[in-house]
């Protein structure tokens, strides 16, 4: 233990204990960084963690600002070892819990490709086990990361514990020294608030996410500057959408409008629908979707996916609109894109919305939703309630535990199985959808396949091999079927996960899915398409593909109408609209364009095209303007719905 170093200057150690607390910030960024380096090349590392500086000096001051104005008290009592005792210890907590997050962050970054705000805690209020898997994920599946965190701590504990207070004597006067200490307390005070906030100015703004795109080149690295605290502390009980008004409600609907009015001359056709969000299911492990891969070794895991790909309408430029489990359902059933935050969080998740169900149920259709979770897990009962279907069938209606699979639920294998037989048991016509989970960390299969899937470089990959067999499975049951050739499948993924080739690190690669649509009775409707489409985009096709009459609100476009424009849109943390159309994907952060890449010739997003004159720079900006003043506008008013 290191030889202790007494001081009465109060000033002193305050400082050198908030730059220790600083140094822990620092400590968790060099981590985040050197483990997700793959996802960051060529970046400006100085620029990078100094501009990171910045924002740990609010989360730093913000969660330990009560401390340090506590050993700035003007008393006598701060130099009393009970007071300072209290002091440390909180200190010790406090920081404990902030390195932890980040470390957490450091590897829930490959997941996600952002920062941990504040919405994560709606995103797992409605999981009984949220507490067991978050234990598994840092103990047991990323073990070192809690070791690194153990070493860190003890290490902060040992320089804390190098400097202790000694109580000075004070001379006479005794009303000076007092004056001058709380005139201290009080600039300090200010100090601090003056930090937190990022500026003394009082036209200064709190300093927010957005503000990292100051020190990055491209958007990903903002997780770089950015801290997990200080992304959760600035998120919480915000409203994320906002009125724009880019443009006159003339010059809007010339632009871009959500309200779709089909064609009323098309023939009308009574199939049914099913739609499969496979988890995790990126375009990257897909081989029939990767025809010109970087990598000439390029090797997939999904042979039944491809098998079927060849029978079907299949999309390469295909796009998720979140990247989360919970942004899928909205965008896929009810074409409703993740903006500013997941929807289902959002203040905007009890509006009137219309889905592939509620048209539908006009139709005559009855309707279902599919998970193997426990019931009510990611709050998708609620939201498919929201969305006008009939029935859910979760974990609970398939009433056998000894298929869990010891973490999510019912392995996909006896789900899917089960899915094609409850089916069997609907009237005609109906409409479905699935969501499924064996895909996803801690990347488990069956112990019968233990030896049947080996996977490839991602742990992910033996559970995307599983899963296609387990896809396999369904369609030779399905297939047998009286509604199978009646039926239009759809097939896609929530969002993608873990990445192992460049061009799905880039801040569009994060966003391929497969859009697969597959008519077993229709033999036309198949082909690769390289038309732009997104998740969005699936409810609108599925209801021009039908032929159906009702006019609805969907952000999205047919994929399969040459007369509307396709596009897709994402949503990169921290407020960066990423959209895309033609050759080219732009980043809009709501005033001026951030990015411009040609995504077709430029798959490694290496050459920024913005400001170099392009003529569409200023189309897909003003694409972009428009998608989100109808987006926001309709939510705020509670218009995304046709009214009735």
């Amino acid at each position: 233990m290191p030889r202790e170093t007494k001081t009465t200057n109060i000033f002193f150690v305050n400082i050198y204990r908030f730059l220790l607390i600083l140094s822990l910030y620092s400590a968790a960024r060099f981590i985040f960084f050197f483990y997700n380096n793959s996802y960051f090349p060529d970046a400006d590392l100085q620029t990078l963690f100094l501009g990171g500086i910045k924002f740990d000096l609010p989360a730093a001051i913000y969660t330990n600002a009560i401390f340090v104005l506590m050993s700035l008290f003007p008393s006598q009592v701060r130099y009393n070892q009970t007071y300072q005792s209290v002091i440390k210890y909180s200190v010790f907590i406090v920081n404990a819990i902030t390195l932890a997050m980040n470390l957490a962050d450091t590897v829930f970054f490959r997941f996600t490709s952002k920062r941990t705000t504040a919405s994560i805690f709606r995103e797992f209020s409605n999981e009984e086990n949220g507490a067991t898997l978050f234990f598994r994920f840092l103990f047991v599946d990323y073990w070192y990361m809690t070791v690194i965190w153990v070493v860190l701590i003890v290490v902060f504990i040992f320089a804390y514990n190098a400097v202790v207070i000694q109580k000075p004597r004070v001379k006479r006067p005794v009303l000076r020294y007092s004056i001058i200490h709380t005139l201290i307390f009080i600039v300090s005070a200010g100090l601090l608030a003056g930090a937190a906030r990022g500026g003394f100015d009082g036209t200064t703004r709190p300093i927010s996410l957005n503000n990292a795109g100051e020190f990055v080149k491209k958007p990903l690295e903002m997780s770089v500057v950015l801290n997990t605290p200080f992304a959760m502390l600035r998120t919480m009980n915000k409203k994320t959408a906002k009125k724009h008004n880019y443009f006159t409600q003339d010059e809007l609907s010339k632009v871009y409008s959500a309200y779709h009015h089909p064609n009323q001359d098309k023939p009308q056709k009574k199939m049914n629908v099913v739609t499969i969000v496979i988890e995790s299911f990126g375009r990257e492990y897909i081989s029939a979707l990767n025809q010109n891969p970087v990598d000439p070794d390029y090797v997939g895991y999904t042979p039944f996916t491809d098998s079927l790909i060849q029978h079907s309408k299949a999309f390469v430029n295909a796009f998720a609109n979140g990247r989360k489990s919970i942004s899928a359902l909205p965008s896929v059933i009810s074409s409703i894109p993740n903006f500013y935050s997941p929807y289902v969080l959002s203040h905007y998740s009890t509006n009137n919305i219309n889905s592939i169900a509620s048209v539908l149920k006009k139709e005559g259709y009855y309707s279902a939703f599919f998970h193997g979770a426990p019931n009510g897990s990611m709050g998708f009962e609620a939201f498919m309630n929201l969305a006008s279907y009939d029935d859910y069938f979760g974990m609970t209606e398939y009433n056998n535990d000894d298929d869990f699979d010891g973490t999510w639920g019912i392995w996909d294998e006896p789900f899917l199985q089960y899915y094609a037989e409850t089916m069997n048991t609907f009237e005609e016509p109906f409409v479905t959808s699935l969501f499924t989970l064996s895909s996803h960390h801690p990347f488990k299969i069956p112990e019968e396949y233990e030896e049947t899937f080996k996977g490839g470089p991602m742990p992910l990959n033996r559970g995307t091999e599983y899963t296609d067999y387990a896809l396999k499975r369904f369609f030779e049951t399905a297939s047998k079927m009286p509604w199978f050739e009646n039926t239009i499948f759809v097939i896609t993924a929530d969002h993608t996960n873990q990445v192992y080739y460049p061009e799905y690190k880039t801040s569009l690669g994060l966003f391929k899915v497969p859009i697969i649509y597959y008519t077993p009775g229709d033999q036309n409707f198949v082909g690769i398409d390289s038309t732009i489409t997104q998740q969005i985009d699936i409810f609108p096709t599925l209801m021009d593909y039908l032929g159906v009459k009702q006019d609805y609100i969907s952000f999205g476009s047919s994929a399969i109408d040459s007369t509307q424009k396709h596009f897709s849109v994402n949503f990169l943390d921290p407020n960066i609209f990423q959209v895309t159309e033609g050759d080219y994907t732009l980043g809009f952060d709501g005033e001026k364009v951030a990015f411009m890449y040609n995504f077709k010739t430029d798959r490694l997003q290496e050459h920024d095209l913005k400001g170099t004159g392009l003529p569409e720079e200023k189309e897909l900006e003003d694409l972009a303007k428009g998608i989100m003043q109808e987006y926001s506008n309709r939510a705020i008013d509670n218009k995304m719905a046709v009214q009735e």
